[in-house]
Formats: structure tokens, sequence, C-alpha cells
């Protein structure tokens, strides 16, 4: 975790700690530059940052899916006074540069979808099929970090990943961006209800202003109008 430099008057540390969904890390990290201040991310599958705020662990910004932050605005976690709604990341199937011309899928192919479980959220499966694409060889993961990591290492010729996830990747291409029944692709960004860092909305103001907005969609990340 990156230190927060001497703390401003009043005892907060400058730096600010973001709760972040795993495919949204590659574009937080892109907000470093910009910040001005040390950005600590932390990142896991929403329902476990939603049960480390419970146990009142430090967190100035949740970045997570917008199903997820309803639930955080319920339980009075986050300011909604500060929630940005619309944030995008959509799902793309991805494979290694210059394996296939075009977006079609080979017979064959050995695609990674994540299985629908509560940690994923998402039937990738289901999703390859509702945008038209069928093979018979695909491997489930608990992730799309997981169906990531089988693409880089040569395990499956594709992947169903978020746009953050591909763009981050070296030697990977986007075949097609996943329009029909694109599941997840809805983020939120909020302050912690508990949010010591004088500098947490100076960080969601960042990320809609023309800088920081520009980082985001370089990452992957498509900011709302």
């Amino acid at each position: 975790m990156t230190a927060d430099p001497i703390a401003p008057p009043g005892g907060a540390p400058a730096g600010v700690t973001v709760f972040c969904d795993p495919p949204l890390r590659p574009a937080i990290r892109a907000l470093r530059p910009l910040a001005g201040v040390p950005v600590a991310i932390l990142s896991a599958p929403a329902p476990a940052m939603i049960e480390q705020i419970r146990r009142h662990t430090r967190d100035d910004v949740l970045v997570t899916v917008s199903t997820a932050m309803d639930r955080a605005v319920g339980q009075n976690f986050v300011d909604p006074k500060t929630r940005i709604d619309g944030f995008s990341n959509p799902l793309v199937l991805a494979a290694g540069a210059g394996r296939f011309a075009g977006a079609a899928l080979p017979p064959g192919a050995r695609v990674a979808v994540t299985d629908n479980t509560q940690i994923s959220g998402l039937d990738g499966a289901a999703v390859l099929a509702a945008n038209g694409y069928k093979t018979a060889r695909l491997t489930g993961t608990a992730s799309t970090a997981d169906a990531m990591f089988l693409l880089t290492t040569g395990a499956v010729d594709a992947a169903v990943v978020y746009q953050t996830d591909a763009r981050a990747a070296r030697g990977v291409q986007i075949l097609a961006t996943l329009t029909a029944d694109p599941a997840l692709t809805a983020f939120s960004a909020a302050v912690n209800a508990k949010s010591i860092s004088p500098n947490a909305q100076a960080l969601l103001d960042l990320m809609r202003a023309p800088a920081g907005a520009a980082a985001l969609k370089n990452a992957g990340l498509e900011i709302p109008a």
C-alpha cells in the first residue's frame, strides 16, 4: 500500500484509500499520477468490500457495481450525496493479439468464461451465447481475472473479460464488445460515510474532470456524460 505523506492539520491523512472491484483496478490506478496525493487501491468482489466496510476497515472512496452501491447506500456506508452513477466497463471478447482475423471465433475455439456464482455475479456462457457466439469448448472460471490468466498463458484461445482487463493486459486484442445482455457493466462511485481523508471528494471530482475522465476512458472505463 502506498504510504501517506505528512498528515495535514487535524491529523487526517492526505492520501485516499479506494475500495474497488478487481476489474476497475487498472482504471483507478490510471488516476494516481493526476491525484496529487497517494492513492491506495484495495480490490475485492463487492460482497467482500461491503463486509470490510461494515467492519470499519478504512475506506475513503468506494467504486463498485451499481447494485452493490445500492446496498452500501441502504446501509449508510457511503454518503449518497456524493454518489456518481453511469460508469460503464463493457464486457468484451478478447484473444491473443493477431490470433484471429475479425471478430469471428473458429469452430472449436477454447473460450474462458466466468461461472455464474455469487462471487462473479456474471454468467459468462450466457453472455457469450446472447451475443451470437457458439462454442462447445468453454472453460469456467471464478472471475474475469482468472479468465484473463488462462488467456495470457495460452490455456485458452479467447476469454470473456471486462474492457479494463483487456486494456491492461499485454499481447491481448479485443475482438468484439459484447453488447447483448451485458450483465454487470454499470458501476458507481461514492465517498465513504466515515471517510477520513480530506481529499476523498477531490478524487471523485477528478473522475469527472477532463484529465481524469480521459485517463479512465483510456484504461477502459467509460464515464457518465
